[in-house]
């Protein structure tokens, strides 16, 4: 039996079915959810500089400075909230690291300041900070994590580092730093510090001759002899004037490297000094510059020989081993030699 359906009926059901077809529509037209991120940068490429003075390195922004046993690095920095790429706000500052190594120590400290802020609708964002020191390093990290940028925030790191006898190890420290904000992808950066290198190098046949230590070796020392000290004044006289006669002025303008084969070391003291005349050698000696015990010695047609008395020549070199130790130069190590 065919029953047939009322016109206002039939007119209802195809309006619903328009109806609903168009909440479809716009619900498929709707906008996607923004999304909120996090971009960070180093505002600038940091440079290295070093310095061959016993002070402490000082800091300039975007700068790493380094002396024999100290770092102050400036990095500057951006944070950009971003919303669907685009910036919504940002916030400048600077981060300032200053770590002092201890040369008869394996342990060590750095401390570290996020400054203070500039921020252009960038409140609310959390900073926390991680550091590594490498393999055979232990680090500790005190820092006020997840306290809001804006106010400057002061932070140390702790290293201890193990050397085994006759060893040494070289790294880096490794800062990450990550910024959060509620609604947004978390953004970070890493960089890292100079690199450092821990020895327990100095043994004499029982024992050791000093205690191990740690130094940054990109950056060269400067042994210094007086030409006022009695002790030493011959030495001093013969270097300075082997600086000044030998192209390159070596020792002065460019890092004598220091070798440890004692082998090689007898080969350039023969090299130079096996045809000089000595009239007593119970007291003189010839002295040799470049020293023997530097890659740059035992080159007679690059170098400069001397007779001068044996006590000042053996108390400077006593105070060249000690110098070696002091400033932990190894094999290969360069440095600098400066006469007043």
């Amino acid at each position: 039996m065919h029953i047939s359906t009322p016109r206002k009926a039939v007119v209802g059901a195809a309006l619903g079915t328009l109806l609903l077809t168009g909440i479809n529509a716009a619900t498929t037209a709707q906008a996607a959810p923004p999304n909120y991120s996090i971009a960070v940068t180093q505002a600038s490429a940091v440079k290295t500089v070093y310095a061959n003075t016993d002070a402490a390195a000082s800091c300039k922004l975007n700068t790493m400075t380094i002396t024999r046993t100290s770092m102050c690095m400036d990095v500057g920095a951006r944070v950009d909230l971003l919303k669907n790429g685009k910036p919504v706000g940002s916030a400048t500052f600077d981060i300032k690291h200053s770590m002092t190594l201890k040369t008869n120590k394996l342990k060590w400290g750095e401390s570290f300041t996020v400054g203070k802020a500039k921020l252009v609708k960038a409140g609310g964002i959390h900073i926390n900070v991680a550091v590594g020191g490498g393999k055979g390093v232990k680090t500790a990290v005190k820092f006020p994590q997840g306290s809001t940028l804006g106010p400057a925030r002061k932070g140390t790191v702790g290293y201890a580092a193990r050397v085994g006898k006759m060893k040494q190890l070289a790294n880096r420290a490794s800062y990450r730093f990550t910024f959060t904000k509620a609604g947004y992808t978390a953004g970070g950066f890493t960089y890292k510090s100079a690199k450092f290198r821990c020895d327990d190098k100095f043994w004499g046949p029982k024992k050791r001759t000093k205690n191990p230590g740690c130094v940054f070796p990109a950056a060269s020392p400067v042994f210094t002899l007086s030409r006022r000290d009695a002790k030493v004044k011959e030495s001093a006289n013969h270097i300075l004037d082997a600086q000044r006669k030998i192209a390159g002025h070596p020792g002065a303008s460019t890092p004598l490297h220091r070798i440890t084969d004692q082998k090689v070391i007898d080969a350039h003291r023969k090299a130079m000094c096996a045809k000089v005349h000595n009239p007593d050698p119970k007291k003189y000696d010839c002295d040799e510059y470049p020293f023997a015990a530097s890659k740059e010695g035992g080159n007679p047609a690059r170098g400069s020989t001397r007779i001068i008395s044996l006590g000042d020549n053996r108390s400077a070199g006593a105070r060249l081993g000690g110098f070696y130790k002091v400033q932990r130069v190894l094999n290969g190590d360069g440095y600098y030699v400066r006469i007043k």
